[in-house]
């Protein structure tokens, strides 16, 4: 099938102008006339078109663009007149030939649409009808022009199409003239006379083509008053009749006034694979043909079809003719451009999505993108809480706003919406992290200024997260998971800032992200261990108790100490099962020295976590572990924080007080660090104050830091007027020891006492502290 428009150089000749054009003083006013003067002088001189043909078939083509209704097939005709016009050079009967014509074609096309005009084609409509004829017009006029071998075989393809119409007339089923042979797109060879022949002998004998039985009055009925549409065609794909449905399908308001090449009805895109398709069938490659394409509406309209073509055979098993089945589908297509849309498209900032991104970064990073990749990740603060103040329609329309003025900041550089208030912009080849990061101080500036939505001024502040590099040794996951952490961290520094993403920093956070990963399952692995330092009475060095001290034997990073794990344990809420645990066990190996040592064996302090404290289910927890163990309440010491108990709620003040009216001994830990006053230590309910270590430190000298002295001193004094053990951390030396004794402190605590050992040596030290 020739292409109905040729794309090539278009322009106008300035010399060359042939004999028969003549001047143009010669050419009357008429405008078509004087079109066509024109239009010769674009064919090659040694072939001077006739000006008079010229001037017909435009007035034809004129005539074509104002009929009711416009079928812009018709002009394929006009075409086929124009190769024996000398308008392509020598065209003789034995040497159709399209060598050295298709920049004359072209020329004529873009002359015949600028000339909209002088054919009477005003306005966009009649623009556009005209430019549709012209193109039919050239794809006519290509289809004639052939290799003298193909133009044989056309001579023979019209000299059977006359023993065609003979053997119709014989049968009685009388078919329109085929009057524009040029038009028809060849499927497959046509019938030979000895076929032709037998044809006839079959009619003779009853037996009548698909046409003619159709006329049944039943078959008929089916056929006329179906909602699908269906047609019948001729083997060289000449469409011979159609339903009402597939009219209504093409726009015809009838039938067809004469047979109608398939290619009339297809688009320009489409038409080479049906052709395949069809030419396979007729090959019996395939027994039926599907396929999806588009289908065109004599208003130059397009619509989408899923089309059935089988062929219908006579008695002798020969094909006869094609049966079409036609579906529109466009509802279809429409439906999955909009899920496509959905894919690729936020709906509503209208930006592209997350996918879009992804999908710009796995680009960028392939052996054809970017050397580097900038990304900012940015955040609106405290969006939430627009949409409780004013609603979510405000809050999507402040999204709007947002959305444009990060256009406008961002420039040429890719916008996309990759969350709720999330959005990311993608820059190629950044000149250094310095220009992402000036782009995101852009970013934030575009959002400083107020919106006002539906009369309301919002406020709004955001986090942006700043990574870039290289593309060779990256990923498009590594630049998104790279600024989303940058922009965690602008969030925990208050927002309304970009924080540029730190290797370093993250490479520590994914270690402490992984200690966290493996604490969840260690407990029962059974990686965790217990050591008890001792808790010595200044005054005559005996044991009296033993702080319970957890290890984590981690398999990787071996023995870590609580400094290593136990604020992730608090940040992360593993430590309430952790706290149960270490409460388990010391609480049982407290209760086998009571066993074994009677009331005077070491009690053992735990550490209590302000998130156990705040745990509704803690107290009945100590409580059930005093239980099952049998440890009595006065063998168990729990030591708990200032900022465990700082605060309006009384939960916690009511748990301590229900231990300390069971037994349990309760001791303020770091005391001295903290901001509580000494009213409110009057309302503890605690038997022990525990001296913070950094206090201590200054006493180890011979000569103490009198500043010190004075601190511990007066910790001590108001401890004892409040009836309340002192303990001392951190003791190192046997001079801190001494000197701590002066000052009268009650006990002490650290490595001058020994250093955190099994829990089975504790008798054996009871038992030297008191000399046995």
């Amino acid at each position: 099938m020739a292409p109905r428009s040729l794309s090539g150089p278009v322009g106008l000749p300035r010399d060359g102008r042939s004999e028969a054009a003549g001047s143009d003083a010669a050419v009357d006013a008429d405008p078509i006339r004087l079109l066509a003067a024109r239009w010769a002088r674009l064919a090659p001189a040694d072939a001077p078109p006739t000006l008079d043909r010229l001037t017909g078939v435009l007035r034809r083509l004129a005539e074509m663009v104002r009929a009711e209704p416009f079928w812009p097939f018709a002009a394929r005709a006009l075409g086929a007149d124009l190769v024996d016009s000398g308008l392509c050079g020598p065209q003789g009967p034995g040497e159709r030939h399209v060598e050295g014509v298709e920049s004359t074609l072209a020329a004529s096309r873009r002359l015949l649409r600028d000339e909209a005009a002088a054919l009477g084609a005003v306005g966009p409509a009649a623009e556009r009808r005209l430019g549709v004829a012209v193109d039919e017009m050239v794809a006519g006029l290509m289809s004639v022009l052939q290799p003298a071998e193909q133009n044989h075989a056309d001579q023979n393809h019209a000299d059977q199409s006359a023993a065609d119409q003979t053997d119709a007339d014989e049968t009685g089923t009388t078919l329109d003239p085929r009057q524009h042979a040029a038009t028809h797109i060849t499927l497959a060879p046509r019938r030979t006379a000895a076929a032709t022949s037998g044809e006839t002998a079959a009619a003779d004998d009853g037996e009548q083509p698909l046409l003619r039985s159709i006329t049944d009055r039943g078959l008929r009925a089916a056929y006329e008053q179906t909602a699908v549409g269906c047609g019948v065609a001729e083997l060289d794909g000449v469409l011979v009749d159609l339903n009402p449905a597939l009219a209504r399908m093409f726009g015809l308001s009838g039938e067809l006034a004469q047979p109608r090449p398939l290619s009339d009805f297809v688009h320009p895109d489409d038409l080479a694979d049906l052709v395949d398709r069809l030419q396979r069938l007729m090959r019996e490659e395939s027994e039926v043909l599907r396929i999806e394409l588009r289908l065109l509406r004599y208003d130059g309209g397009a619509f989408w079809a899923h089309v059935t073509a089988s062929r219908v055979l006579d008695s002798a098993r020969r094909p006869s003719y094609l049966l079409i089945v036609v579906e529109d589908v466009s509802e279809r297509h429409r439906l999955r451009s909009r899920l496509e849309e959905a894919t690729y498209q936020d709906q509503l900032t209208r930006l592209p999505n997350r996918t879009v991104a992804e999908q710009w970064l796995h680009r960028a990073v392939g052996s054809r993108g970017p050397q580097r990749v900038g990304v900012c990740t940015l955040d609106l603060d405290g969006f939430h809480q627009v949409n409780e103040a004013h609603g979510q329609q405000v809050g999507d329309r402040l999204l709007l706003a947002v959305a444009g003025r990060l256009q406008v900041a961002a420039t040429e550089h890719l916008v996309t919406r990759t969350g709720s208030d999330e959005f990311t912009v993608l820059v190629a080849d950044p000149d250094g992290v310095g220009e992402v990061a000036r782009l995101a101080e852009r970013l934030l500036s575009a959002i400083a200024m107020p919106f006002t939505i539906n009369g309301v001024s919002i406020s709004v502040t955001a986090s942006i997260g700043v990574a870039e590099g290289a593309t060779g040794p990256s990923c498009a996951q590594e630049f998104l998971r790279s600024s989303d952490v940058a922009r965690t961290w602008a969030k925990k520094l208050g927002g309304g800032r970009a924080v540029v993403f730190d290797p370093e920093r993250d490479a520590a956070e994914s270690a402490r992200f992984a200690l966290l990963s493996g604490m969840r399952g260690a407990i029962g692995r059974g990686e965790f261990r217990l050591a008890f330092q001792p808790l010595v009475r200044l005054s005559d060095g005996q044991l009296r108790g033993a702080e319970a001290l957890v290890r984590w034997q981690h398999p990787e990073q071996g023995l870590l100490s609580p400094g290593r794990f136990i604020q992730l344990a608090e940040y992360s809420g593993a430590i309430v099962q952790l706290g149960r645990w270490i409460l388990e066990v010391a609480c049982a190996r407290a209760a086998s020295w009571w066993q074994e040592l009677g009331e005077q064996a070491p009690y053992v302090s735990v550490n209590v976590s302000p998130v156990q404290l705040a745990d509704p289910g803690w107290l009945g927890d100590v409580k059930e572990v005093l239980e099952s163990t049998g440890l009595p309440a006065e063998q168990l010491q729990l030591e708990i924080t200032e900022q465990a108990v700082l605060g309006e709620d009384a939960a916690p003040l009511d748990a301590l007080a229900s231990l300390r009216s069971a037994g349990v001994r309760l001791a303020l830990d770091d005391f001295g660090t903290g901001y509580s006053s000494l009213a409110w230590l009057r309302r503890l309910p605690v038997h022990a104050l525990k001296i913070d270590g950094s206090f201590i430190e200054g006493l180890r000298n011979p000569d103490p830091d009198p500043t010190d002295s004075s601190i511990v001193r007066a910790l001590i004094g108001m401890a004892h007027a409040l009836g309340l053990d002192v303990t001392a951390e951190w003791v190192q030396t046997q001079v801190q020891a001494e000197r701590l004794a002066e000052l009268g402190c009650d006990f002490g605590q650290g490595e001058h006492f020994g250093e955190p050992g099994p829990g089975e040596w504790v008798p054996e030290l009871y038992r030297r502290s008191i000399g046995t």
